[in-house]
């Protein structure tokens, strides 16, 4: 079994322990997912500090963890707590970074990679917008980031089934918008 199918809780155990590229493995599967979760809060701008806020916060805190299989759904939390707190000070806080975050960053490449939307998405991701955020969020993890449906419910906290629906009425949604949409044009 490769690093990338191995199950979250083996990944975060081995982190504990000091691994840093199993630390590295699983912000590569969520980092998408926090980002997103973090700029649906406070707002694009902002998100990606507070998605590497939390991503760091999270290493930190990780030898606390209780239950390892729940990684995603803890790590879920953790990026809503630090973007509900941030604020202002929190962005001062953010520039003054410790030693250890700067020494994170370099060692584990994935967290200091910028989310960037490619360009032959913007207009689908324009669209998701104007989605109710219920939808519009497993939507983006799911075809943007092409993030496993089990991943996207593991972190939205949410039963695989609930996640599914999510996708099924967000697709439903999108192809109403766009049929509408070309009658109004005449199409």
């Amino acid at each position: 079994m490769t690093r990338s199918e191995s199950p979250d809780e083996v990944l975060v155990m081995a982190a504990i322990l000091g691994d840093l590229e199993a630390f590295e493995e699983l912000v590569v599967r969520y980092r998408p997912a926090v980002v997103r979760l973090a700029r649906t809060i406070v707002g694009p701008n902002d998100g990606e500090d507070v998605a590497q806020d939390a991503l760091l916060l999270a290493f930190k805190a990780l030898p606390a963890i209780d239950e390892p299989h729940k990684f995603a759904a803890w790590l879920s939390a953790i990026t809503r707590h630090r973007a509900f707190r941030f604020s202002k000070s929190e962005k001062a806080h953010l520039s003054k970074r410790l030693e250890l975050d700067e020494l994170l960053l370099e060692k584990i490449h994935a967290l200091g990679q910028p989310l960037t939307e490619k360009s032959e998405n913007r207009e689908a991701m324009e669209r998701l917008e104007e989605l109710p955020e219920e939808y519009a969020l497993p939507m983006r993890l799911r075809f943007v980031d092409e993030m496993p449906v089990k991943r996207i419910a593991a972190f939205m906290g949410l039963p695989l089934s609930t996640v599914k629906w999510r996708l099924h009425q967000g697709k439903k949604l999108m192809k109403e918008k766009f049929l509408s949409e070309g009658e109004r044009n005449g199409e």
